[in-house]
């Protein structure tokens, strides 16, 4: 039901007349007006109180629902790490669904996206992520290096992170070799 259609013809008796085009008194008026707000705030609380209960999907239970999660990724050298280490805890109330992670290269304006798909090519995700839980996966570079042999030069990595619902979270940026600019 598009909730459009619902309000369009309770807003037109305000815009279309006036009180002494119609011949009415004021008072009648002021009546009829009274009565359509009274309809009009009633239907908005129905669709809000349905969105609550969950009638509705998207963006009013995105903003109900939060979700909180904690994206931190780790190198196991200083420069030019064999191993990134890629850590998910929910440290929300609320259970999280989420997607398959990117995990980002970056040069200066190059970026090269790769989408994690799971261990040893078996598929895990989407996965659950209940509150207090936490997910943790070792991604070793050198699967990137011999798919793409650029990316050696490439100085920062990043994992990218979204759930069913369309939340995006952002890990911390780690440096993968010197750069000119750091």
């Amino acid at each position: 039901m598009n909730i459009s259609s619902l309000f369009l013809p309770l807003l037109i008796p305000l815009f279309d007349f006036s009180a002494d085009e119609i011949n009415m008194g004021k008072e009648t008026f002021v009546q009829i007006i009274i009565i359509q707000s009274i309809i009009l705030i009633a239907l908005v609380g129905y669709v809000f109180v349905r969105a609550i209960r969950g009638g509705f999907s998207g963006l009013v239970t995105r903003i109900v629902k939060r979700v909180k999660l904690e994206i931190i990724l780790e190198k196991d050298r200083i420069l030019r790490p064999q191993v990134l280490t890629m850590t998910i805890s929910n440290i929300g109330k609320n259970e999280a669904d989420i997607d398959a992670p990117v995990l980002v290269f970056r040069k200066i304006w190059t970026t090269r996206k790769f989408k994690l798909s799971g261990i040893n090519g078996q598929h895990i995700y989407p996965m659950f992520i209940g509150p207090d839980k936490m997910h943790q996966l070792r991604i070793e570079t050198a699967t990137f290096h011999q798919y793409d042999r650029s990316i050696k030069s490439f100085y920062w990595a990043q994992i990218q992170l979204t759930d069913v619902d369309g939340r995006r979270w952002k890990s911390n940026k780690v440096k993968l070799r010197k750069s000119l600019v750091t």
